[in-house]
């Protein structure tokens, strides 16, 4: 299995991804790597309803993520989803990375810095991105695949985050 976009979106599965990334990643399977997402049914079945049944959908632990799409399982290209840049991280130290990793959304909380209207971060999540552009990986922020790109660590150093 290819993973050909690796998208950190808050939201995991919704219409963007159903109208544009899917198509865009020309995926037949979704990924979504979530620890609380595996465990929560009433979640699982939400995100179900969400996915074409035209795409494979596996909602899997973080580790089990890793695991599966390291054991060469499944076929096709994937789109791989997960909540945040620490759990990006995993995946990047375990070799499973891309040049780039697409960030939809993340969303305000308490306790975040607005770095761009869908873009909050908390101190932890800075420390996650810069963790993965030391492994040569860039972050790009896009909501939808036509949208310019713009490079997460020039605009979290704008902000003064970095």
């Amino acid at each position: 299995m290819e993973i050909s976009v690796f998208r950190i979106d808050d939201r995991l599965i919704h219409g963007q991804i159903i109208t544009a990334w899917i198509a865009y990643a020309d995926a037949k399977n979704i990924i979504v790597a979530d620890d609380k997402a595996a465990v929560d049914e009433f979640q699982q079945s939400l995100l179900k309803m969400a996915t074409p049944d035209s795409i494979n959908l596996k909602i899997l632990s973080v580790d089990d993520a890793i695991s599966y799409i390291q054991s060469g399982q499944g076929e096709g290209k994937a789109l791989l989803l997960m909540r945040g840049p620490e759990q990006a991280l995993k995946f990047v130290e375990a070799g499973i990375r891309k040049d780039q990793i697409n960030v939809g959304n993340m969303n305000m909380k308490k306790g975040k810095t607005k770095v761009l209207g869908n873009l909050w971060v908390f101190p932890e999540d800075v420390e996650a991105i810069k963790s993965i552009y030391a492994h040569d990986v860039k972050l790009e922020v896009r909501a939808v695949p036509n949208e310019r790109s713009q490079d997460v660590m020039e605009l979290l150093k704008k902000v003064k985050l970095a």
